[in-house]
């Protein structure tokens, strides 16, 4: 199976229920109530929120005359339905957060490995001050890739192991410092002060630095709770969503991108360093919509 096809296999059951849902409205006359309802159910239930519902529909019932195919309407009402903002290059740090689960010790190795191989000099930072088999990953993984490593296993304080680690990735004068932090919730709020703090540090040695948060694609909407509450603390630059190669049903992506203006960058389709791939919107709807 290609990368690509791996990357969204997970989201099987919502193309077929889009499928089937669509592939039995015509759209050459105007939407009757049942229509509308039967469009509106799919993309709930596809885990769509309920404004950008009601924004694709609308879209359909504006643009439906346009298109030959149902398809093409679909992808165009998504596409025109979420206000986003554009993707922007990563900055010198990068910063990894998320809640316990959410994948990013292997996202931070998976990133390292996709930035080694656009001939970037990489430092890792293990400042996960809760998990020692964290810790001793992250140091596997920076072996395997051969980039650089930095952690302090005495230490306490993760925002002092990232300002260590930052300042070493600097003076080598490495492209990318990429800092894997422990996974936390919301509700905690002494540990998201630990984050501010992480963040602090850090930016006193260069404000070049991106908060990038990674979500677990089989929660659903809870995703996008998720990363409205981490962003009260932490100003988020980019979404990774792992696990889409599992049942996630994928509506979630396009809601965090239009509620919260905030661009998914990158998909975790595995286990391997490899099972890492740039979010793409159009691949995305394709897998999504288009019928084999």
């Amino acid at each position: 199976m290609s990368l690509f096809k791996k990357a969204f296999s997970g989201i099987l059951n919502t193309k077929n229920k889009i499928s089937e849902t669509f592939s039995k409205i015509s759209f050459n006359n105007s939407l009757s109530s049942n229509d509308i309802d039967s469009i509106e159910e799919c993309l709930l239930e596809s885990d769509v929120s309920w404004s950008l519902t009601e924004k694709i529909i609308t879209g359909i019932q504006t643009d439906s005359k346009k298109f030959q195919d149902w398809q093409s309407l679909l992808k165009y009402s998504i596409k025109n339905s979420i206000l986003t903002e554009e993707k922007k290059d990563l900055k010198k740090i990068i910063i990894i957060i998320g809640v316990n689960g959410s994948g990013k010790t292997t996202t931070t190795a998976k990133l390292a490995y996709m930035m080694k191989n656009k001939n970037k000099k990489v430092t890792l930072v293990a400042a996960d001050t809760f998990r020692a088999a964290a810790v001793n990953q992250l140091k596997i993984w920076s072996e395997r890739i051969n980039v650089n490593f930095i952690s302090n296993l005495n230490s306490s304080d993760p925002a002092s192991i990232a300002f260590d680690g930052s300042k070493s990735g600097i003076a080598k004068n490495h492209d990318c410092i990429i800092i894997d932090t422990a996974g936390r919730l919301h509700t905690s709020i002494n540990l998201m002060k630990e984050l501010e703090k992480i963040l602090k540090v850090v930016s006193k040695l260069t404000e070049d630095v991106s908060i990038l948060m990674t979500l677990d694609a089989n929660i659903g909407q809870n995703a996008v709770k998720q990363v409205k509450e981490f962003n009260k603390f932490m100003p988020i630059q980019g979404i990774i969503v792992n696990k889409m190669d599992g049942s996630a049903k994928g509506g979630a992506l396009l809601s965090i991108m239009d509620e919260l203006k905030i661009p998914v960058l990158y998909n975790g389709i595995g286990e391997s360093l490899d099972d890492f791939i740039e979010f793409n919107i159009d691949d995305f709807l394709n897998s999504l919509i288009e019928v084999e």
